[in-house]
């Protein structure tokens, strides 16, 4: 492969969507413009054809890393760079010592010809660290206090402190890429979510006008928001090195930088006091939250009271508390997935105080009629009606069944697409837009297929690409709601210049024609096949262009109901049946959005059992920056999920990426509450704090 070439991406069998009838989940038939197809990028991706930016090892590379401190916070007082330099393969050692304030903070990088001479030039640096004193959590500076008091005019006061972890993002490609500069012109291999920012955001570093680079962007690992807002610390050094030495850089972080420094879910503590009536009605209270922003300047808000309760007279206050460590990126809906958990925790705590039912109570607090449906089917779904009252178990063994809602908000059409259809009757779809694994690429075929009516097989989509119709960052929840109605009104518009075509040479009036199953109709009748109709089209063929089309409305709610086994002899938590329902407008692509579903349920439960960013609190470095001590969900760890696509009332495509990341923590808490007896206030749900509440040590 040339160093200056891009390469192919793959064809032929790659590209050919499959059908395969999704025979489960039966509930969810009919309610999609498609229900069956699967992605058109799944078999590059589970045979490896998919080339990621990860993968681009372009000849006569560079590889570079940076130079990071060790520690929550240090001074860099000495480092020799003279044996490293003697290293073969070194080009260039720049450090510029510093006070840092975080474990893994930058001082300066190296740049080598081998990822080998790479980290033989880090041993040999021989760097040396004055530590600082540190704080490493929300409580170094925060007292965590229980309101006191009561609330006037209520039966009963309820009062609790909860408290979230760090979340890191552990995306499986880790961020960073590869740009290959070549003097005039130059291709950038992203991992990103948002190609054009990603363009927009290099400045001077390329030392190029942005119509003499490309950014390409055809398959990322993951992000969960981290990867918005520009090229990063990453990107910006590999276009650097790559002008300075004119030969492509490779810049990825390693799974330990991964953890350190490429942002995260912040931490949170939320304290409450409640008032209530008897019959389950809020009179007031206050709620105060504080975000763990390491040294980020924002970013730590937590979105309690979620609006979706009546919580009268509830006052709120929040604050971000600052700490030595990485600071916070966007994460899968930020500041709700801490808010919910706390949340509906609290609405089970003051439910058993007061000797109703959890659902009961939501049902009296909700404002919205949609989740009070929802809560009906999801009841019946889980088997609510054999969940045993809070503290009666006293088996080993014990069930326990929680709730969990959430919301987000509706997006506006926008970006660009184009649609060209060939004189062979063959379709592209183009938009720059990325697919970060949601399944961008096999919606925007469907989009095109359906608004022309004709086979997904003949549409090929042209992605994650600079040069192309600039599309949104894939952040939000915006990027269906966004691209999928251009895409469509693209695709009508190079549909309606087609039949124009056509009715012209043929001396008929174009609003007598139709497409229709690879047909074209003439007043409802066979007139000409998709092929012959496009055999009339000179040799450009016909574009449609859009940038903007008819949007969805409202917001994108969702209610997900949990059952869990509790061991009550180790404190193990067996996740069992989870039932998540979800609205989400018009649903494209059935198994796609099922797929959104059962990984934000996926993700949360892991949040709610496992993730915890753990710092040394006399060093302030993290102690588990790995996949091995960082536990994650596994496969063994997996309930059965149940995605339900919530179709009464919806109208045009809406957001689905965040929102089902939203309610499982909060209602995982309650149903080991429901459990136990005793409510587990701090996640994760570890075994030690499991134990701990079953003997009534709910602090």
């Amino acid at each position: 492969m040339k160093a200056d070439t891009a390469p192919a991406i793959p064809a032929g069998p790659f590209a050919i969507p499959t059908d395969m009838p999704t025979l489960n989940r039966p509930m969810n038939l009919g309610q999609s413009i498609d229900d069956n197809t699967s992605r058109l990028d799944g078999i590059a991706k589970i045979t490896g054809a998919a080339r990621y930016s990860s993968d681009m090892i372009l000849p006569n590379s560079l590889y570079a890393r940076f130079v990071r401190c060790p520690f929550g916070a240090a001074n860099l007082e000495s480092f020799d760079d003279t044996e490293a330099l003697k290293v073969d393969g070194v080009i260039e050692i720049d450090i510029q010592p510093k006070e840092c304030q975080y474990d893994g903070q930058p001082v300066g990088h190296v740049a080598a010809t081998s990822p080998m001479a790479v980290d033989r030039a880090m041993r040999a640096l021989n760097l040396k660290w004055k530590k600082l004193p540190v704080k490493t959590q929300i409580t170094d500076t925060v007292k965590q206090e229980v309101p006191q008091g009561e609330v006037s005019g209520a039966d009963v006061t309820f009062a609790a402190v909860y408290s979230t972890p760090v979340q890191t993002h552990s995306s499986l490609e880790t961020h960073g890429g590869v740009v290959d500069h070549r003097g005039d012109k130059a291709t950038v291999y992203a991992s990103t979510q948002g190609t054009s920012s990603v363009r927009d955001g290099f400045g001077d570093a390329l030392g190029l006008k942005q119509s003499d680079f490309e950014v390409v962007c055809e398959y990322v690992g993951g992000g969960f928001g981290s990867k918005l807002g520009g090229p990063g610390k990453e990107l910006m050094l590999a276009a650097k090195l790559s002008q300075k030495f004119k030969r492509p850089a490779y810049v990825m972080c390693n799974r330990w930088e991964e953890h350190l420094d490429t942002g995260n879910r912040p931490s949170s503590m939320t304290s409450v006091k409640l008032g209530l009536k008897k019959d389950g009605s809020v009179v007031g209270g206050e709620i105060r939250t504080w975000g763990g922003t390491g040294v980020g300047r924002g970013g730590g808000g937590v979105a309690i009271p979620s609006g979706r309760y009546d919580f009268q007279g509830v006052d709120k206050k929040h604050n971000d508390v600052s700490f030595n460590g990485g600071g916070p990126r966007p994460f899968r809906a930020p500041g709700h997935p801490q808010a919910v958990f706390a949340e509906e925790l609290m609405l089970d705590e003051a439910a058993a105080l007061i000797g109703m039912d959890p659902l009961t109570i939501r049902r009296k607090l909700l404002k919205d009629d949609v989740y009070r449906e929802m809560m009906e089917m999801g009841a019946r779904l889980i088997g609510w009606n054999e969940r045993k009252p809070t503290g009666s178990q006293k088996t080993a063994m014990r069930i326990g069944y929680g709730i969990g809602t959430g919301g987000w908000g509706s997006a506006s059409p926008g970006g660009s697409a184009e649609v060209v259809i060939h004189q062979d009757g063959s379709v592209e779809s183009r938009t720059g837009t990325q697919d970060i694994g949601t399944g961008q690429r096999t919606s925007m075929g469907i989009c095109t297929a359906s608004a022309i009516g004709i086979p997904l097989s003949l549409v090929t989509v042209q992605i994650g690409r600079s040069t192309l119709p600039p599309g949104p960052g894939s952040g939000g929840s915006v990027t269906s709601p966004t691209t999928a109605p251009t895409m469509m009104a693209a695709a009508e518009a190079a549909k309606k210049k087609l039949l124009e075509h056509v009715a012209r040479q043929a001396n008929e009036k174009a609003e007598d024609l139709s497409v229709k199953d690879g047909q074209v109709l003439r007043r409802g009748e066979k007139f000409l096949s998709w092929k012959d109709a496009c055999s009339k089209l000179t040799a450009e063929g016909v574009t449609g262009s859009a940038s903007t089309g008819e949007g969805g409305r409202g917001a994108s709610q969702g209610v997900q109901f949990m059952k869990v086994v509790v061991d009550c002899e180790t404190g193990i938590v067996h996740p069992r049946h989870v039932i998540a329902i979800q609205s989400c407008g018009r649903v494209i692509c059935r198994k796609t959005a099922e797929s959104q579903i059962i990984g934000g349920v996926i993700q949360g439960i892991s949040y709610g059992m496992f993730e915890n960013k753990i710092l040394d609190r006399n060093t302030g470095a993290m102690v588990n920056p790995n996949l091995e001590w960082y536990k994650v969900l596994g496969p063994n760890d997996m309930p059965h999920i149940e995605p339900v696509l919530w179709w009464h009332g919806q109208t045009g495509v809406k957001a689905l990426g965040e929102p089902p990341n939203i309610p499982t923590a909060g209602a995982l808490a309650c149903a080991v509450y429901n459990a136990v007896g005793s409510p587990v206030r701090h996640l994760p749900l570890t075994p030690d704090k499991v134990l701990a509440a079953l003997e009534g040590a709910a602090s």
